[in-house]
């Protein structure tokens, strides 16, 4: 208790004729200083204010939101990667697709990939957290990040060796016309 009080309020070390009143908040009396003010060096007391600069909040002005969409084929066709494929599945009803859980899908036929795409998106649109559009799949340069350093080695050997053929089949070829000499 006697930790919190220090902490509440703090003796003063300016004469009373230093001491100023500023604003409601500050209360000063002869003894003490009550929170949320600071007294500065020259002697002013000051108070604490916390940032009152306006937040900007993003609207959502896409047509392809929750509001827009009313049926299924919408919603597979602005999501993309042929993801419409799979409309007969949900007999093209779209509260049906919404209600489905990854093992229904899974018994119904839809690959992995296609599956985890399917339901990141029903949980986007769901809680109508980001406008439909397509997310394009990743493409691996050089076999992927883990294989990079294999498939780059491979593919020098590979063109060391054709080099090394063309080179051979060059000189086979310049010696049967006679123009080399061995």
């Amino acid at each position: 208790m006697s930790a919190f009080k220090s902490l509440v309020s703090r003796p003063l070390s300016l004469p009373l004729s230093q001491r100023i009143l500023i604003g409601k908040n500050a209360i000063i009396n002869q003894n003490f200083i009550q929170p949320y003010t600071h007294i500065s060096p020259i002697g002013i007391a000051s108070i604490r204010a916390f940032s009152s600069s306006p937040v900007a909040y993003k609207t959502n002005t896409s047509t392809r939101t929750k509001e827009n969409v009313h049926d299924l084929e919408t919603f597979l066709t602005l999501i993309g990667r042929n993801s419409i494929e799979h409309l007969d599945l949900f007999e093209g009803d779209l509260n049906k697709f919404l209600s489905s859980t990854s093992k229904q899908m899974k018994f119904m036929g839809i690959d992995v990939s296609t599956r985890r795409y399917l339901l990141r998106w029903k949980h986007k649109f769901v809680n109508d957290l980001e406008p439909l559009r397509e997310h394009q799949r990743g493409k691996k340069r050089n076999g992927g990040e883990r294989n990079a350093k294999t498939v780059l080695a491979k593919r020098k050997a590979l063109q060391k060796l054709e080099e090394k053929e063309k080179f051979a089949s060059e000189e086979l070829d310049a010696e049967s016309r006679g123009e080399r000499l061995f």
